[in-house]
């Protein structure tokens, strides 16, 4: 027992002396200067910190960097000519108030990366794309989509470079097992310039963390998983000059999981599985709703109670408004989606491909109950200016052909309700009526005219031909209707 005690606490007083030699050496190599002098030539970007705070036990409590900025690109020359200088603020791709590092030392020796955090605080990026399509971030992306095609080893062909294509991303390529419990950025800024279009895009208050990550090549099956938070605000800066939306200032909150490996192929093709809330939102210009609001006989019917679907579109404080999204190789699935608009509930259902940008949606709206009276009205003015014979109106008058003709809208809940199916693509939608089958205003006219002229023609021949044959008459006139 006491060789057991020796050689236990021999082995726990090796580790605390490899721990604190360890650290001793990153207090003594890692500082700023280290940093920033690593960074630049990697990152082709001008690198300045204002401070890192790091000590002899940082490989246990981790370290932190304040203050980090980076550049835009610089070529070899222009880093050099640039060191010890500050980073004028037209030229900053990125900065951010601190980044907090901790790793577990222990699984290293057993060739496992164990993350507990890597966390960057209020990040500002600034991309920008120029008019030729180029970011301004290019440099730091993988390889295009052209270069990831995997082809067989008698086709692989040099690039203009000399090189070899990349190959796609493999979790073969990773050589641990990698444990991270938390990942991500908090309070970021995003700007985002198109020069092609001249607009400008902004992701506001960014927090996104993965958590609980857990990728092990050798038994992706099991383990294979990031968990994600994500909350952030999504707006344009100014109005839109091109695409499927004028502009936009949405809010999402989603909390979900991501699959990066494919069990598979084992390539990197990541499956991602979110619950996405809306709280708060607005939407000018959307065109699937300008779609829906040009259909004719719902023009007929609802009139200007649409016309909210041509301007601005909001939603505030909502609880309800929320979608499921399930998306894999340029296919994102959508299901039980809501949007608590204050004129109307849209509830949505489909699939939209992110490359193609086409469109399959079925849409269910539900207008609000105070609308009901004023659409009944406007639909009775329509009617009775339609009605042009003085016998038709002796029969029936303007209202109950409007009650009439709404009915089939309304559903048990005293509610207009339509469903409505959406095809096409994202810039042109089309929009059809799947429930109900309704009929035009003349056509409700026509209707009316023809059962009162029928109704007269049964009331003359009672008159001419006396009471009891004009009963069997009357039943020649209804199966008349019927048969119409």
């Amino acid at each position: 027992m006491k060789k057991t005690l020796v050689v236990f606490g021999a082995l726990i007083g090796a580790v605390i002396i490899l721990l604190v030699a360890a650290g001793i050496v990153v207090m003594l190599i890692v500082d700023k200067s280290f940093i920033e002098s690593r960074l630049s030539p990697v990152l082709h970007r001008q690198v300045t910190i204002e401070a890192i705070d790091v000590s002899i036990f940082s490989l246990v409590s981790g370290m932190e960097i304040k203050k980090m900025t980076i550049s835009n690109f610089k070529t070899p020359e222009e880093l050099i000519s640039r060191q010890g200088k500050p980073i004028a603020s037209e030229d900053v791709f990125a900065s951010m108030e601190a980044l907090r590092f901790k790793i577990r030392f222990l699984p290293l020796l057993r060739k496992q990366l164990e993350l507990k955090e890597l966390v960057l605080y209020a990040p500002v990026v600034n991309l920008a794309r120029n008019k030729k399509g180029a970011l301004n971030c290019s440099d730091l992306l993988g390889a295009s989509k052209e270069q990831t095609a995997q082809p067989s080893s008698s086709e692989v062909k040099k690039d203009e470079s000399g090189k070899n294509p990349a190959k796609p991303v493999s979790a073969d390529d990773i050589p641990i097992a990698v444990s991270v419990g938390e990942v991500g950025l908090k309070n970021a800024t995003v700007n985002y310039y198109d020069g092609k279009f001249e607009q400008k895009f902004q992701i506001y208050n960014l927090t996104t963390l993965a958590y609980d990550i857990n990728i092990d090549p050798t038994d992706l099956k099991n383990k294979d998983e990031i968990k994600v938070k994500i909350a952030f605000g999504l707006k344009t800066v100014g109005p839109v000059k091109t695409g499927s939306v004028q502009s936009f200032d949405i809010t999402v909150d989603a909390a979900g999981r991501v699959i990066p490996f494919d069990i598979k192929t084992r390539q990197l093709e990541p499956e991602i599985i979110l619950h996405a809330a809306f709280p708060e939102g607005r939407i000018s210009g959307l065109q699937i709703f300008n779609a829906v609001a040009a259909v004719p006989l719902l023009g007929d019917y609802l009139g200007e109670h649409l016309s909210f679907l041509k301007g601005k579109v909001e939603w505030k404080n909502s609880r309800t408004s929320s979608a499921d999204l399930h998306y894999k190789a340029g296919r994102a699935d959508i299901s039980n989606g809501s949007l608590d608009l204050q004129e109307a509930r849209l509830l949505f259902a489909g699939m939209v491909q992110t490359d193609s940008q086409a469109l399959d949606m079925n849409l269910n709206m539900i207008m609000k109950k105070e609308i009901n009276d004023s659409v009944k009205a406007t639909l009775a003015k329509k009617i009775d200016t339609g009605i042009r014979s003085p016998e038709v109106k002796k029969y029936v008058t303007a209202d109950q052909l409007a009650a009439t003709a709404l009915q089939p809208l309304i559903n048990k809940e005293g509610l207009i309700d339509l469903q409505l199916k959406a095809s096409g693509t994202t810039k042109n939608a089309e929009v059809k009526i799947v429930r109900p089958q309704l009929d035009s205003v003349d056509g409700v006219i026509k209707k009316a005219a023809g059962s009162v002229l029928m109704e007269t023609g049964k009331g003359a021949a009672k008159k001419l031909i006396g009471e009891e044959k004009g009963k069997i008459l009357e039943n020649v006139f209804d199966s008349l209707k019927k048969n119409k």
